[in-house]
């Protein structure tokens, strides 16, 4: 992984439209401290669909793969905390991090930029919604930074329980993902689980979920998911290579009616990610 460190100029993104906004409730900002993600060669990465994005493809050296290389914002807390001091609309922020790199990806742990970003976020406590999504259990050693930040939610990726395919994660991954939500709910923290993009799952992956406490769960498919109706995903090496079609909405649609069966915080993609309740 080459790591090449930028200093950017702006680290709150507007969201105007585009699939943060697509629910009642939509996201104003989204953040994120780098471009390229070091989850880009594990499984994840080959359907991911930010490396079909502008900023990526600008943003590499030529002949640079996904999962290859990473652009680390490293001003990224000190222009966070200048755009919230200056902010005249804070109650009304509600701020997706990240949506194209993963805040707890390995490197996380040598940069701490996600703690440091969290560190400025406590400093406020009148913004709406703070949604740090991952699916790094890394997560864990944040709870109590997180706690402290009133409007903060933690979002949990677990695409799948299963581990005998190529396209999943594997046992440990995935065991290590919900105990991290299970924390986190025992912790009282805000908790939103997002089986996004659903893949193929045991018959046990419903109740396993359950089991965990989260408050809400989402259910994202990839030709919705991605943006784009599944245009970036079928030019993914995924899309190559699935054992199955990837089309194919109904195990995500059967797992939500599973799933809403027994909870009354279950959601469907863009519309389910953009509903949070938040403090307004």
């Amino acid at each position: 992984m080459r790591i090449r460190t930028i200093q950017a100029k702006s680290i709150l993104t507007p969201q105007q439209r585009g699939f943060l906004t697509s629910g009642e409730r939509p996201y104003t900002h989204s953040l994120s401290w780098a471009t390229g993600c070091g989850y880009g060669k594990l499984y994840c990465g080959a359907f991911c669909y930010a490396q079909m994005l502008p900023n990526w493809h600008f943003g590499r050296r030529e002949g640079e793969a996904w999962g290859e290389a990473l652009i680390v914002k490293e001003n990224a807390p000190e222009l966070l905390e200048k755009q919230l001091a200056r902010a005249r609309n804070r109650r009304a922020m509600r701020i997706f991090m990240s949506p194209v790199t993963d805040p707890y990806q390995p490197i996380e742990r040598k940069l701490r930029l996600t703690r440091r970003c969290l560190r400025v976020f406590a400093r406020y406590d009148d913004l709406d919604l703070l949604l740090i999504q991952t699916r790094g259990p890394a997560v864990v050693e944040d709870l109590d930074l997180i706690a402290a930040i009133p409007y903060a939610w933690l979002g949990m990726t677990i695409e799948t329980d299963r581990h005998d395919a190529p396209y999943g994660p594997t046992r440990s991954q995935v065991e290590r993902r919900l105990n991290a939500v299970k924390q986190a709910v025992a912790r009282g923290l805000r908790t939103q689980i997002a089986v996004s993009p659903c893949l193929p799952y045991s018959a046990a992956f419903a109740e396993r979920l359950l089991e965990t406490g989260a408050q809400r769960i989402v259910i994202d498919t990839f030709a919705i998911g991605d943006g784009s109706r599944g245009r970036r995903t079928a030019k993914s090496a995924f899309a190559a290579t699935a054992d199955y079609d990837w089309r194919d909405d109904d195990i995500a649609i059967s797992l939500y009616h599973q799933l809403s069966a027994y909870h009354e915080g279950v959601a469907w993609s863009g519309a389910g990610f953009a509903g949070i309740p938040g403090r307004l």
